[in-house]
């Protein structure tokens, strides 16, 4: 007497895969796909404490440009070339712009965002002085542009150019 044998489950699994493909094929079929993960939200490119490690390097003043009262702060890296006018500033440099509503920089909840700029490695983008931008909220911390485009024009002005894409004084 003649028994049937049984494929073991794997194969089992392995002949359905292959018919479906076949079958998907031959019908046009679209496979279902998972979907990418989405894109990780950014990180700010500058630490919450700022203030304790940072250099105010321009106090508390109205900015025309972004109507609002500024501060600025730059990291170690780059906070003596800053104030030197140095171009360009160091790879590695930080500048965060505090934006406050109102006349006075003394008061955190009148913190409306940070506009801020990292000076990226030689490659990163050439035709911008190799700067990365972000805005990010205050207080949560959650950044709302990661890009250049609502800063780029200001900064490609003759005087900020000058001054490594720094549009701010001293």
């Amino acid at each position: 007497m003649f028994r049937e044998s049984t494929p073991a489950p794997g194969r089992r699994r392995l002949a359905l895969s292959a018919g479906a493909l076949a079958l998907t094929a031959l019908l046009g079929c679209p496979m279902q796909t998972q979907e990418p993960d989405p894109e990780p939200e950014p990180e700010p490119i500058f630490p919450a404490n700022y203030r304790d490690t940072y250099t105010e390097v321009r106090d508390c003043r109205n900015s025309i440009e972004h109507g609002a009262t500024i501060r600025v702060w730059v990291n170690d890296v780059g906070a003596a070339a800053y104030r030197a006018d140095e171009n360009p500033l160091p790879v590695g440099t930080i500048v965060v712009k505090e934006e406050f509503v109102g006349a006075d920089c003394g008061d955190d909840d009148d913190l409306m965002f940070w506009s801020v700029m990292r000076k990226e490695a030689p490659g990163f983008d050439a035709a911008d002085a190799d700067w990365r931008f972000q805005e990010v909220g205050a207080p949560n911390r959650n950044v709302r542009l990661d890009n250049k485009v609502t800063c780029i024009d200001c900064h490609r002005e003759p005087d900020c150019v000058a001054r490594d894409y720094m549009c701010t004084e001293p």
